[in-house]
């Protein structure tokens, strides 16, 4: 079929229309710088270490950018003042963890300063990206009040020689469980008072612990600008006791050898004698046939 003029035109500006379309979007994408976060981050019973970020926004999200070299420096970039280096990974994180010999200025200091410095990624330039934080501690407790089981948590900085309480510090207070943290409360978040205090009461009162019935309390400060990332955790006698027996010597559908269950043993032996039956009922078949067929040529002959 032969297309008009004016078919062939709007066609022609069609194609160009999607062509400047992809042009526009490739060097918007291009365009775009890579991003990149320090944070300071203290687990539970482990030393603190330092993670660094990186992520790029495509399209309406941000993507975690991999393969990005990073030097993580103490105060100031000089090289007796390097802590680590990292690659990020394909979740764009890299991990520096504190050196033994940084514990002498750790125990001098209230305050540090970490400083993230990246190679430059392809068409863009360098990297980098500075956190100070304040020297703290957290710390998780319990109380009964009129029978009432109550968490809490306290945030103390070290100004000086002394750990002063922190006010107005937003916290989670949560019971530890396998695919993440449940809130001790009906809060997601509680703010600590003027001296420093978060508290929640307890309301899981029916949530299962260990066979002696125990949880494990957390409380956690998540991305600070002054403090960080802290967790704590406390173990507490408050859940209910659950004995788990074990089955793996019963017999059951997803057991092996003689622990599986009579009728589906039954089953597969009788499946087996039929088959083998079949097989044997065959070969005794072919075999009176070829004798039938001998005495067949036996008669034969001797008719003659």
């Amino acid at each position: 079929m032969k297309l008009s003029n004016p078919t062939k035109i709007i066609i022609a500006l069609f194609l160009l229309f999607c062509l400047n379309c992809h042009t526009t979007m490739a060097q918007d994408s291009s365009a775009i710088p890579t991003l990149m976060a320090i944070r300071y981050m203290v687990p539970i019973n482990q030393v603190p270490y330092l993670s660094v970020n990186t992520k790029k926004k495509v399209g309406r999200k941000f993507e975690p950018v991999k393969g990005i070299s990073c030097s993580v420096y103490f105060n100031d970039t000089s090289n007796h003042n390097l802590l680590g280096k990292t690659v990020t990974g394909v979740n764009g994180e890299g991990k520096v963890a504190f050196p033994a010999s940084f514990k002498a200025t750790w125990d001098s200091l209230t305050s540090f300063k970490f400083i993230a410095i990246a190679d430059a990624p392809a068409g863009e330039e360098p990297l980098s990206s500075d956190v100070t934080i304040k020297k703290s501690i957290l710390t998780i407790d319990t109380a009964s009040v009129d029978g009432v089981k109550m968490v809490t948590a306290q945030l103390k900085e070290k100004i000086g020689n002394n750990w002063v309480a922190v006010k107005d510090i937003e916290m989670k207070l949560g019971i530890k469980r396998m695919l993440g943290d449940l809130t001790v409360g009906d809060a997601e978040t509680y703010t600590a008072d003027s001296s420093g205090t978060a508290s929640a009461e307890f309301k899981r009162d029916a949530i299962p612990g260990d066979e002696k019935g125990n949880l494990f309390l957390v409380a956690k400060i998540e991305d600070n600008d002054s403090y960080g990332n802290l967790t704590i955790e406390k173990s507490v006698p408050w859940g209910k006791a659950v004995h788990t027996q074990s089955i793996f010597l019963k017999r059951a559908l997803w057991s092996t050898g003689n622990r599986a269950p009579i009728w589906l043993l039954m089953i597969a032996l009788s499946i087996i004698v039929g088959v083998w039956s079949t097989l044997f009922y065959l070969i005794k078949q072919m075999l009176t046939i070829k004798k039938l067929g001998k005495l067949f040529d036996e008669n034969a002959s001797s008719s003659k």
